[in-house]
């Protein structure tokens, strides 16, 4: 390509097979909005550079067979993104920003080194495709896409994955046929404990043996069945909170009624709880990562409501958080961070579904898992909120025994 030339607008830059070692961003300083894909693959890059986002029309990135560790967070800037091929790099994690991307329809992860994936993931409602074979993913998240039956969710051949999520299997893959002739993982046989602190020990029993199978969770706090110990406070308000970021989120997606309109009562600001939380965390002095547009508690001090309406009302559609950078940032980072990216789990009971952060009632049970060629049976792991809900579910299940490790 002449760059000398002037760039003209849905440009598509072909620098496969270049030996870049370092993105060429300097080539069409000036011209990245024109641009609407990019080909990089099979170069040498380490790194995306920080700016990516100057890219505001792109819509395909093929980077794929490069020597990538990590993408940047302001990836999340590319909001016209619809294809992402990070294929055959060294990505050990995907940053959670990668919700932000709301018009991406192809993610694949292919051949990299990542053990788990954003939870974030979930609120990308416009995925169609999500492949993450070939990586050392340990655990799947309970729900990984938005919509189980409209996007291909793809993770064969991770070789340390011995369990699905109950609720991941019950949706997408039960009673029916797996499109992989060797599903490459979660199989019993091939199981080899492992000394993580985070794994449990299961007692199966198969072909008149019996023999330990180890599962890693991701979960720090797992409350045993036999004590009856609740969550802590600090879980219990994270459950209590994050439901009304959600329910918040859901009422100005659907479009039934905005709870951000001047005919509503309800609106999130004069919220009776959420009003309370704001005025308490204002008596504390809260260090947030401080920027010049910040006040001393975290908050947007030039932020108008005004502003906050007409960003919220831009989104596709709004998650929660969408909600805690828009109107919340007098809350601690940490906080923010967990809320936004969302609980690890949702309770299994189908007429709780309360959200799970960290203390977690686990209980395994066996399910079926239909290749082209064969019937495998895979572990499935499910978590609770509380025993009651552990209780209601497991009464017409047959369990696995087993014991933290």
């Amino acid at each position: 390509m002449d760059f000398n030339r002037q760039m003209i607008p849905n440009a598509v830059l072909h620098w496969n097979y270049r030996g870049f070692t370092e993105f060429p961003l300097e080539k069409i300083r000036g011209d990245e909005s024109d641009i609407t894909d990019i080909y990089l693959k099979e170069n040498l890059l380490t790194r995306l550079p920080t700016d990516i986002g100057l890219f505001s029309n792109l819509e395909s990135l093929y980077i794929s067979g490069n020597d990538i560790t990590e993408l940047p967070r302001e990836i999340s800037k590319l909001r016209c993104l619809k294809c992402l091929d990070v294929s055959g790099n060294r990505l050990r994690r995907i940053p959670d920003e990668i919700g932000d991307v709301k018009g991406l329809k192809f993610l694949l992860l292919d051949e990299n080194e990542l053990r788990e994936l954003p939870l974030r993931l979930a609120e990308l409602r416009c995925l169609r495709y999500l492949s993450v074979c070939d990586n050392n993913m340990t655990w799947l998240p309970q729900k990984p896409v938005y919509n189980y039956h409209h996007c291909e969710f793809r993770f064969w051949r991770n070789t340390n994955l011995n369990c699905l999520p109950y609720s991941l299997w019950y949706h997408m893959f039960r009673d029916q046929q797996t499109r992989s002739l060797n599903i490459g993982c979660l199989n019993i046989l091939n199981n080899h404990p492992t000394h993580d602190t985070r794994s449990c020990s299961l007692k199966l029993n198969q072909d008149s043996k019996e023999w330990e199978y180890c599962v890693e969770v991701p979960h720090n706090n797992i409350i045993i069945e036999t004590y009856n110990s609740p969550p802590t406070l600090f879980e219990l308000s994270r459950r209590i909170f994050y439901d009304m970021l959600f329910k918040a989120a859901k009422e100005l997606t659907t479009g039934s009624f905005s709870i951000y309109s001047d005919n509503n009562h309800e609106e999130i600001h004069e919220n009776e709880n959420f009003c309370e939380l704001q005025i308490n965390f204002r008596e504390f002095n809260i260090s947030n990562e401080l920027t010049n547009d910040l006040d001393v508690n975290g908050n947007r001090c030039d932020k108008s409501e005004n502003d906050f309406r007409q960003n919220i009302r831009r989104n596709l559609y709004n998650v929660p958080a969408d909600v805690i950078r828009e109107y919340y940032d007098f809350i601690p980072s940490f906080i923010k961070r967990d809320l936004g990216n969302g609980p690890i789990s949702r309770c299994e009971n189908t007429n709780c579904k309360n959200p799970v952060f960290d203390f977690a009632y686990y209980d395994f049970c066996l399910g079926k898992l239909t290749l082209i060629d064969s019937t495998e049976e895979v572990v499935l792991s499910a978590v609770f909120c509380s025993k009651r809900c552990l209780n209601t579910w497991k009464s017409n299940k047959a369990t696995v025994s087993w014991m933290i490790k």
